[in-house]
């Protein structure tokens, strides 16, 4: 068995690398725009890293809405139900449309308020992040309310119209069904 005259696989598999290699160098691969669904999901991830991202970042809200109690509730570490419930001022009901848009948030209006803020959230970024990651359910009731509302939110969009319901003064935002 003559084995000179026969090329070894790895042979063949160090040419078909190397034509691979020189193929790139020929041409650059293309630029392309991102759809905006990945854009999300991959901005969802620097924000919300982790379930225990996710926790601070909603007692940060309940702390920033003047909240005395705060409770949370997690599932299997936060990857299947992460729920922060608190008793402060609630979120009235015309915000509720735009509450999980990206870069929407009550702690500022103008650049120049980032010298004077003192809340801990400000960015409009979290609740945003979860609904790209997660399915996110807010049931709120403000001061002199006679009954709350609940609405859920997916990709940053409202789902369906917030429906009245029963609640205790505060809000209780609710994430699960994780993708």
């Amino acid at each position: 068995m003559d084995t000179d005259d026969e090329p070894s696989s790895s042979s063949s598999a160090a040419a078909a690398a190397e034509a691979e290699a020189e193929a790139i160098r020929a041409e650059p691969p293309r630029i392309r725009r991102l759809e905006e669904a990945v854009v999300n999901r991959i901005a969802a991830g620097e924000v919300i890293q982790r379930p225990a991202s996710a926790v601070k970042e909603l007692v940060e809200n309940s702390l920033d809405a003047a909240a005395s109690s705060v409770s949370v509730v997690v599932k299997d570490g936060g990857l299947k139900l992460i729920q922060v419930s608190d008793n402060g001022h609630g979120i009235r009901y015309e915000d509720l449309s735009i509450l999980c848009e990206r870069h929407t948030t009550s702690k500022l209006s103008a650049f120049e308020d980032l010298q004077t803020i003192k809340s801990m959230g400000f960015r409009g970024e979290a609740l945003a992040s979860m609904t790209y990651v997660g399915h996110v359910t807010v049931t709120t009731i403000t001061e002199g309310q006679l009954h709350g509302y609940r609405v859920s939110y997916r990709d940053g969009v409202m789902e369906h119209e917030p429906k009245p319901c029963a609640a205790v003064k505060g809000t209780q935002i609710m994430v699960g069904s994780f993708s």
